[in-house]
């Protein structure tokens, strides 16, 4: 294996920071609000660096301690997100179609728009089961050739735009195992809609579908996340839905309606 170059080498990064952004996230990604040394624990940090981070993240406004000990998210934070939602456009104009197929399936959905190289979830809603896919968030990117959300918009896009994408993803994959990504892509393609059978997250399936932009470009894709355990039986309902609501997106950005022809192949309008 050759060595990397100076250009390929990791950046410079400043441990501190990492362990602050670390413990940020915990306490956002907590089932319940934590305490310090569960914080701590799960990071593997001694307590006194961790109150350390915490007094600092307490000054700046990222985080809250209650009078029982219990951490949460400050009101600071919601900087952060509306910096990151501000370009979402898509997220904001297809919000009620993802509340639709959530409410239709009773599952996770969400929105991911293509945006440069990336296939980034811009709106999710989580479904009302007891028993629900999580771990999606607003901004998530990612594994866009594993990702049913992902490989619904590769399936589309230009063969340069896509080969650019996957050796992001696959940088040391082979010339084989690369064109066994593309054939499946194009299948994807022909069916008009994508699968995820538990390989990007354990125990998740996922089916998506592409919606387009005016003059057929693709724009992104309609996703449904669902519990293997309720997959096989919902699977047709599901892909019903997300088709349907794909349809829908494309004829709300301004994209003639997309169907799904007799032979089974997807015809964009």
């Amino acid at each position: 294996m050759k060595s990397p170059s100076d250009n390929e080498k990791a950046p410079t990064t400043l441990q501190t920071v990492e362990r602050a952004l670390a413990f940020l996230e915990e306490v956002a990604q907590a089932r319940q609000p934590p305490r310090l040394r569960d914080v701590a624990q799960t990071l593997g940090i001694n307590v006194t660096s961790s109150y350390h981070l915490l007094n600092t993240l307490q000054l700046a406004g990222y985080v809250t301690r209650d009078s029982d000990g219990t951490l949460r998210i400050g009101g600071r934070a919601a900087i952060l997100y509306r910096g990151l939602i501000r370009n979402f456009e898509l997220g904001r104009e297809l919000s009620a179609v993802v509340g639709e197929l959530s409410a239709a399936t009773g599952e996770t959905a969400y929105v991911a728009a293509l945006n440069r190289e990336r296939v980034i979830i811009q709106a999710l809603v989580e479904g009302n089961q007891a028993v629900r896919v999580t771990g999606l968030y607003v901004g998530f990117s990612g594994s866009e050739h594993i990702r049913a959300s992902g490989k619904a918009v590769l399936a589309h896009l230009p063969d340069q735009q896509r080969d650019s994408i996957l050796r992001r993803c696959l940088p040391s994959a082979t010339a084989a195992e690369l064109d066994a990504v593309i054939d499946e892509l194009r299948k994807v393609r022909e069916q008009g809609w994508a699968l995820d059978d538990g390989s990007f997250r354990e125990g998740a399936c996922c089916i998506a579908a592409p919606f387009f932009r005016p003059a057929g470009f693709v724009a992104g894709s309609l996703a449904v996340s669902v519990p293997a355990d309720r997959f096989t039986a919902a699977r047709e309902h599901i892909t019903d839905a997300v088709l349907s609501s794909a349809q829908q997106a494309s004829q709300i950005i301004g994209h003639a309606p997309a169907t799904i022809s007799a032979a089974g192949h997807w015809d964009a309008g």
